[in-house]
Parts: C-alpha cells; sequence; structure tokens
C-alpha cells in the first residue's frame, strides 16, 4: 500500500513537460501519500492536498505571518507611516539622518525570516502591508515608489518581495498562498485615509505591476469562489495567489483577480498587559472558531485571528530612555516592567518589539497547543481559516525563549532558544479534522508521522519569572 501510493504520486511528477494542469488534475486525485511526509522538516501544505481536494479555501486553517516584511526594515521613517499624522511622517523621513532610526527598527521589526525562508518552514498567509513613499535615506522630494513598512520602510520595493512569492509558486505548483494588501490592517477604510496622500492613479499603477508578475496564478473572481471552488479545482485552473486588498476599488479599479479585504473578518489581539485574560479570550474564540469559520464561510469571509499584541503603552519610552539617558536605569527597568503585569517580572524592560512578540508566543503556545491537546467531542477546538502572529522562526516554530530569533540564530533546546510547532500544529490539525470522516488507511500514517514532527517542538514551559516566563501562570 505504501509503495504504490508512493508511485501514484511519483508519476504525476514524472515529466516536467506534462502541461502544469495535467499534473494538477494527477495530484488532485492522488491518495494520501505517507511518503511525502518525511521526518525532515520539510513544510507543505500539499502534503494534505488529497485529504482537503473537495474543501474550499474557507475550510482551510493557514498559519500566517504578522508584519510579514518587517525583517528587512531600513531605519527611515516611510511616507504615511502608520501612527503617525502625515506631515510628521513626512518631516521624519526628510530629517531621516537626525531621527534615532536604528531604534526604530527594534520597535517595529516582528520577523527574523525573509519571505522565502517563511514560505519554506510553512507560512501560507502574508501579511503584506504596504505604502508610496521615497526610498530609504533618500529626501521626501525624490522619486516615489512602493515599499513595505512598519512605521519605517523597508530596503527594497514592494515588488520584488512579491517576487520571491511568485518564484516559490512556480517551484512548488501544489501550494497556495493567501496574502493581504494594506499599510496597517485596516480591512475598512478607503482612500486617503488608507494610503495618505496617494493618487489612484499611483494605485491602479502598482496594482498592474502585481498582475504582470502573478500572470496565470492569481484567483480570479469570475471563475472561482472562496467558499464554492474546491481545492482541486483551484490547482486545475492554477489560482494559487489569492490576494485580499484594503482600498480594494480604487486601488485595483475593483479587478477581478483582487478579493475585497472587508471579506476578511479580522479578529483582533489584545494587548500583553493583562495576559491572564488574553489567554481566557484565546481560548474562547478557539472553541467557537469552527462554528464562527462556518458562518463566514456562508457570507463568503476569511476568518481571520491575530495572535500578536503591541507592548503596553509606555514600554517603548521606557526602552527609549534606558538606551539614550545614563540615569536611573534600576528604576527605570522597576517602571517599564510594572506595565505588563506579569507576576514577579519586576526588573527586565524588553528591549525591542521583538522580545516582546517572544514573550506573547510564550503564553500563545498554550492556547495553540489546546486545539490538539484539549479537543474533544464535549470541548472541541479548531482553528480559523488563518492566524498570523510574530517572531516565526525556522522548522515552523515561533520562537518562545528570551534569546531574539534572527535568521542566522542557531535552534536549541535551550530555554533562551526555545521554539514551539505552530506548523506542525496547523497541519496536524486539519488532517485529524478532516480524518474524522475517512477511512483511518487513508490517514493514520499521515497523522502519526506529523504527531512525531510536533513533538520535537513542543509546548514547553518553565519558571524565569525575571523575563516573564511562568510555569503555572495564567
Amino acid at each position: 500500500m505504501l509503495t504504490s501510493c508512493c508511485v501514484r504520486r511519483a508519476e504525476c511528477h514524472r515529466h516536467s513537460s506534462v502541461p502544469l494542469t495535467r499534473r494538477h488534475r494527477c495530484l488532485a486525485r492522488a491518495t494520501v501519500d505517507p511518503c511525502s511526509l518525511p521526518s525532515v522538516m520539510l513544510f507543505r501544505m500539499a502534503y494534505l492536498n488529497p485529504l482537503l481536494s473537495d474543501k474550499t479555501i474557507l475550510d482551510l486553517s493557514l498559519p500566517g505571518t504578522h508584519d510579514t516584511l518587517t525583517f528587512d526594515l531600513s531605519t527611515t521613517v516611510s511616507d504615511g507611516a502608520n501612527d503617525l499624522p502625515p506631515d510628521v511622517a513626512w518631516v521624519l523621513h526628510e530629517f531621516h539622518d537626525f531621527v534615532p532610526g536604528h531604534f526604530i527598527r527594534d520597535q517595529a521589526k516582528t520577523q527574523g525570516l525573509n519571505i522565502t525562508e517563511q514560505l519554506e518552514n510553512g507560512i501560507r498567509f502574508l501579511d503584506f502591508r504596504i505604502m508610496f513613499s521615497a526610498p530609504p535615506a533618500h529626501s521626501a522630494f525624490d522619486h516615489h515608489s512602493w515599499f513595505c513598512l512598519h512605521f519605517v520602510e523597508s530596503n527594497r520595493k514592494a515588488l520584488s518581495y512579491l517576487g520571491e512569492v511568485r518564484t516559490f509558486l512556480e517551484a512548488h505548483p501544489e501550494e497556495v498562498v493567501v496574502m493581504w494588501f494594506s499599510r496597517h490592517g485596516n480591512t475598512e477604510t478607503t482612500g486617503n485615509d488608507q494610503y495618505p496622500g496617494v493618487s489612484q492613479a499611483d494605485k491602479l499603477a502598482f496594482w498592474s505591476q502585481v498582475e504582470k508578475l502573478f500572470a496565470g496564478l492569481l484567483f480570479d473572481t469570475r471563475q472561482s469562489s472562496l467558499n464554492t471552488t474546491t481545492m482541486s479545482e483551484l490547482l486545475v485552473r492554477n489560482h494559487r495567489a489569492v490576494v485580499f486588498v484594503s482600498d480594494y476599488a480604487e486601488f485595483t479599479n475593483s479587478s477581478s483577480l483582487a478579493i475585497d479585504a472587508r471579506q476578511i473578518d479580522n479578529i483582533l489581539g489584545d494587548e500583553v498587559t493583562a495576559e491572564n485574560a488574553t489567554q481566557q479570550q484565546i481560548l474562547a474564540e478557539l472553541r467557537n472558531a469552527g462554528a464562527h469559520r462556518a458562518a463566514d464561510k456562508a457570507q463568503n469571509r476569511f476568518m481571520l485571528m491575530s495572535m500578536a499584541a503591541g507592548p503596553p503603552a509606555g514600554q517603548i519610552s521606557k526602552a527609549a530612555e534606558l538606551k539614550y539617558w545614563p540615569l536611573e536605569h534600576t528604576k527605570l527597568r522597576k517602571e517599564c516592567a510594572a506595565l505588563f503585569h506579569i507576576p514577579n517580572m519586576t526588573a527586565w524592560c524588553p528591549p525591542t518589539l521583538q522580545d516582546v512578540s517572544q514573550l506573547i508566543n510564550y503564553y500563545n503556545q498554550i492556547a495553540l497547543d489546546a486545539v490538539i491537546t484539549r479537543d474533544s467531542p464535549a470541548t472541541p477546538y479548531d482553528l480559523p481559516n488563518a492566524i498570523y502572529l510574530d517572531a516565526v522562526a525556522e522548522h515552523g516554530t515561533i520562537r518562545t525563549g528570551t534569546e531574539v530569533f534572527m535568521k542566522d540564530s542557531v535552534r536549541g533546546t535551550t530555554n533562551a532558544t526555545r521554539g514551539f510547532a505552530y506548523v506542525d500544529t496547523f497541519l496536524l490539525h486539519m488532517a485529524q479534522r478532516e480524518c474524522q470522516t475517512r477511512p483511518v488507511t487513508d490517514c493514520s500514517d499521515i497523522i502519526t508521522n506529523l504527531q512525531q514532527r510536533r513533538a520535537a517542538n513542543p509546548l514547553h514551559r518553565w519558571s524565569d519569572p525575571a523575563h516573564g516566563r511562568l510555569l503555572n501562570w495564567p
């Protein structure tokens, strides 16, 4: 059984000259292939395609990243930077040499993997934030283009990162990637409120470049629907780049190759200042996720849940004082630590946003693990269509330890470098969810393999109250 299963899927890839649509039809019909789930850490949603072939995008649960492009931020404040009046952002960009850009970047960076590495490690929802701005370290009067941003702008133009997505999809013809274009994660705002000072002509010009870049890959609403078109049909049609767009009508001229971001049901996270209440809220959302997702599907809406949380008000100013003010550091650390309301965390002020993100992930892992370990007919836990969060690391993990994750950091089993099996939790839960109505022979190998992979990066808690990691709280 195992050998023949592997042979059947291998047949689909045997000749590179076979037209793509024929390969997709073959793959869509193939039975579950446990051979395609090696113990080495390769993360492909396509491993589950035989289980998901009759499902729609709105039946899936995708692991995502929040502020996806912050791995490559410059030290220049973007024109139209989020959380600033446009004229203030312009001044900070123009006088970039006098702005503490490196400190600001540290308060904006949430990711350590580049976009290709995120995709290779199993991320399938991208929070793609963009703004029309002068280039980094250039005058605000210089020629503008579209860059990514989180307060400061990316080093490269937005289109170059999208090119990496295109390359990934071409290399992996069984994969689907969902993206959301916005300036600051708002589904409703339009026009100048979404993109301050940007003309419709500049928006349409960028969207035209996107359509050209993804030609032949974009989800087309004239042929496909989020809540009725099956995954096997999407593969046959090659509709594998699904793009939600904020300010949809003005940005895309209501293109059929984009989806209005108002079809996203965006459930926002909370600050880390009330982790006990936040934990209960997240668990409640996950217990209701199956019903919530089904209700959204009926309305053709994509259920998205944020598990990223901003730092407490005042943390950035305390971190700045600690960096630039030479006095009263003990007092400042105590005042900063008190903002988090974590028992016995009394003298640590997280110096960067990523430090805060990894502290949040330490508690996020509890709720994510519950989807596997607490799920039962009496108390079902489920996942939304996508979750997006910070500090995604190698092997599809989220960093929960105290050492800030960078792409060249080494994964280990010390508490400083711990990570939780984020992507494999999604893959295993989807497999278990779909296998409830399938023969055991279709599922046992794939579930066993995913369980073994997930066990490599399990829920792990320890006692380090100095850095906010508690063993039995909340």
